[in-house]
């Protein structure tokens, strides 16, 4: 059932109740207030015919020695014929017995248990559709106690309470057509809300998480609009956070995929070195030693890349090394991949000794010399630089590739951001290099810069710290573990 129509039902159904009931006692209060009153103008003509029977045997005995029962009949009928309103009535003995009547149907016996000598009682009595007020009291004629009993008809009392009833009814009727109207209207209006409420569900149940319901009371259902909203808020927050979860594991597998290329394809080559070509030992070693020593770094590299894409952390603990060690690894890692590219690969780099994450760092400096593979065309040449500059340790890759539009410049560092599109994707590129690079050169408290010009290359630069404090890390050793 509809939640308005539950409230006109409820609403109706207690007016209707309580008119009822009310109804009921007013009909009962005034049947009894008229009732009260026809019994004190039978207790006024009782007394009144208490009076007249008493001069009447007055009259008689002084001419008579006995009163029969014949005088009695007589006595009663004149005396109840003297009335304003006469009434059938009946005189009894002290013992209840029947002495005379003037009429009316009275029986031989007076059955008023509640009547007592010189009290006055009265009751209802019912004879099909006729009613009859049957009053009676004791009365005192020449020395001698009796019962007096009258009977006066009650129908137009009857009549009376019937009429009531009637427009009690009809009253009661208009009122519960009038309020169910009412209340069917007030309903609609104070479920009006709720109804809007319902079909703002609709929408959020859709997906549409960023809408809200508009508050347009100040009552209950208003409140319980704000806190839908605030729930709505919550659960788009919610959603936010997963959404943006789900991308971050996207993004790490994107990453990941990415960054194991490189070291990917300098396995291979040692490996299929091992497998096609018969090396002295010392060479085979060799290459079994960078095979295996990428392999472990390919498996820290996924935690930490998990660490830095996934979880967002940024709390990687720098370690103090030689740079002309940190970058060399880089130059044995990159070397095959540029002669296979058919480039010339010079490097320069001043030894200092610095602060840095050794695997990310690789990762870093690679991912930048693959771009620069990636922009240059063979026979073209690429640099690698380190120096100390202005208390800091600045490395440098500078290509002769084609270099990046001025316009673009400034967005080569956002997720999936491709300069040539068509390009990357030629080399399964997935635009994520440059992002992750720049991250990792800000946990070293720096960032890409770049400076181009198209057909003539470009030059990509960031800074690492130097080391002046022991506490900032572990020593050299510890790095190269």
């Amino acid at each position: 059932m509809k939640f308005a129509l539950k409230i006109c039902l409820c609403t109706v159904l207690i007016v209707a109740l309580l008119f009822g009931i009310a109804g009921q006692i007013l009909v009962a209060q005034s049947f009894d207030a008229a009732l009260r009153f026809r019994v004190r103008m039978a207790e006024a003509e009782f007394s009144a015919l208490g009076s007249a029977m008493e001069a009447e045997i007055y009259g008689i005995r002084l001419y008579y020695s006995t009163v029969s029962q014949e005088m009695y009949q007589e006595l009663l009928t004149r005396a109840s014929r003297s009335q304003d309103t006469p009434a059938p009535c009946a005189l009894y003995t002290t013992e209840r017995e029947l002495i005379a009547s003037s009429g009316g149907t009275f029986d031989e016996t007076l059955g008023f248990s509640e009547l007592r000598q010189r009290r006055f009682a009265y009751m209802l009595e019912r004879s099909g559709k006729s009613t009859t007020l049957f009053t009676a009291g004791g009365i005192e004629i020449g020395g001698n106690n009796y019962f007096l009993a009258v009977r006066y008809s009650a129908d137009d009392l009857m009549a009376l309470r019937r009429e009531q009833i009637r427009s009690i009814v009809l009253l009661h009727t208009i009122t519960v057509a009038v309020c169910t109207a009412v209340m069917l209207l007030v309903a609609f209006f104070v479920s009006k809300p709720l109804v809007r409420l319902k079909r703002f569900t609709g929408i959020i149940g859709g997906g549409n998480y960023s809408r809200r319901a508009k508050v347009t009371t100040l009552d209950e259902i208003g409140d319980l609009t704000v806190a839908f909203n605030e729930m709505t808020g919550a659960i788009e927050q919610k959603v936010v956070a997963l959404e943006d979860n789900a991308k971050q594991q996207k993004d790490f597998v994107a990453s990941f995929s990415h960054e194991l290329k490189t070291p990917m394809t300098s396995i291979i080559g040692y490996a299929d070195m091992l497998r096609s070509q018969e090396l002295d030992e010392e060479d085979a070693f060799m290459a079994a030693n960078f095979i295996y020593s990428e392999g472990k770094r390919l498996e820290a590299l996924s935690l930490k890349l998990m660490d830095l894409v996934v979880l967002d952390k940024d709390d990687f603990k720098l370690m103090r090394g030689y740079s002309r060690k940190a970058l060399g690894h880089v130059i044995a890692v990159v070397t095959p991949m540029l002669e296979h590219a058919e480039l010339t690969f010079l490097y320069d780099i001043e030894q200092q000794i610095i602060l840095y994450e050794r695997d990310l760092l690789l990762t870093l400096v690679t991912n930048i010399l693959d771009n620069a593979r990636k922009a240059s065309s063979p026979g073209k040449r690429i640099w690698l630089a380190g120096r100390k500059v202005n208390g800091r340790y600045r490395i440098t890759v500078r290509d002769e590739g084609i270099g990046i539009p001025k316009e673009e410049l400034s967005r080569i560092t956002e997720a999936f951001y491709m300069v040539d599109k068509s390009r990357s994707r030629a080399q399964h590129g997935a635009g994520l290099g440059l992002a992750i690079a720049n991250r990792i050169a800000g946990l070293h408290g720096s960032s890409l810069h770049f400076e181009s010009e198209q057909g003539k290359g470009t030059t990509v630069w960031f800074d690492v710290p130097l080391s002046g404090a022991k506490e900032r890390g572990n020593d050299d050793e510890a790095a190269d573990e």
